[in-house]
């Protein structure tokens, strides 16, 4: 059985998607939010353009956050510098010229399903995922739900490879072996039938309106990123886990629902309920999980090979970010 890596291994910000927030908050102005150690700001130019910079002006330091849109840039509120969607300023009054030290960095983003996405480093190591096969036109996205998950990022994704945990704390009985394979870069995925075999309200309803056997498949991308189908006798599940680390070791997890096209809001309002209920209440019986790779086992081995996956992915996208200017 291979080692356990060493703590020391994983990223602190893998260099992967995040969300950042609805499309329609940017209506209002752009938007900062503290996410992975830095202040980012988004906004939405006049003809819009979609951009996610850094939010700490260059100049002083003040938030682009809370300054306005001007054409297609973003003026800082304290001496109003200006910045195009390319992180460059434009205009500096008093200045003829911009100094050359006026540049934010910026992050590639993404408009989908009316929620932004960013990705953190230079360039996209990979696109934006979606569920394998399926376009995503043809889907309408529910509202995101939130809960915090007492436990490292790598930590969090790697119960989409712990066979053990489907049993004990979903209990979902595994009818075959899981299949696990890598079916693009930066992607490893875990597919599995089981019966449905819990007590709670929800898995009650669960075995009534959709079925007692569900073949699931979990697929993480840059292991933080995770898209999930659920394929029961009666009914389809469609969900993101877009989970993000936190400066206190722990994870957020951000999850969105879909359905098909023309989406009822009772039925995206019906599977966000459900989805949330069921992941919430996962995350409130394993608290304070942590890592250590001299405690595992041969019963972990899926665990094992996943976390030796996750160290190796490149993060030469993250490591070529400036770190942030020091403002006193």
């Amino acid at each position: 059985m291979n080692r356990a890596p060493a703590i020391d291994r994983f990223p602190q910000w893998p260099a992967s998607w995040y969300l950042f927030d609805e499309t329609r908050e940017l209506t209002r102005g752009p938007v900062s939010k503290t996410m992975l150690g830095r202040q980012l700001v988004a906004f939405r130019g006049e003809s819009g353009t979609l951009a996610v910079l850094d939010a700490r002006c260059s100049h002083m330091g003040a938030d682009l956050g809370c300054g306005r849109i001007e054409g297609d840039a973003v003026v800082c509120p304290y001496h109003h510098w200006s910045y195009g969607s390319d992180g460059v300023c434009t205009r500096a009054p008093g200045e003829v010229h911009p100094p050359r030290f006026a540049r934010q960095r910026t992050f590639p983003a993404v408009e989908r399903h009316g929620y932004v996405f960013f990705f953190n480093g230079m360039e996209p190591l990979f696109p934006l995922p979606f569920f394998l096969g399926e376009n995503g036109d043809d889907y309408a996205a529910g509202r995101v739900f939130r809960y915090e998950a007492d436990c490292p990022w790598f930590v969090n994704s790697a119960h989409a490879f712990d066979r053990q945990h489907f049993d004990a704390v979903h209990d979902r009985r595994l009818l075959a072996p899981p299949e696990i394979d890598c079916p693009a870069p930066f992607a490893r995925r875990n597919r599995y039938c089981a019966e449905v075999l819990g007590r709670t309200p929800l898995d009650r309803v669960l075995r009534v309106a959709a079925g007692k056997t569900v073949a699931i498949s979990l697929t993480v991308w840059g292991g933080t990123f995770v898209c999930i189908t659920g394929d029961f006798d009666r009914a389809h599940s469609r969900f993101f886990m877009i989970t993000r680390p936190l400066e206190n070791g722990h994870t957020l997890c951000e999850g969105i629902v879909f359905a098909p096209r023309p989406a009822n809001p009772l039925t995206l309002a019906v599977r966000r309920f459900f989805t949330h209920g069921y992941l919430a209440d996962e995350a409130r019986r394993i608290r304070g999980t942590r890592y250590d790779p001299a405690r595992f086992v041969e019963a972990d081995a899926d665990m094992i090979d996943y976390f030796q996956w996750l160290v190796a992915l490149p993060q030469e996208a993250v490591r070529e970010l400036q770190p942030e200017p020091a403002l006193v």
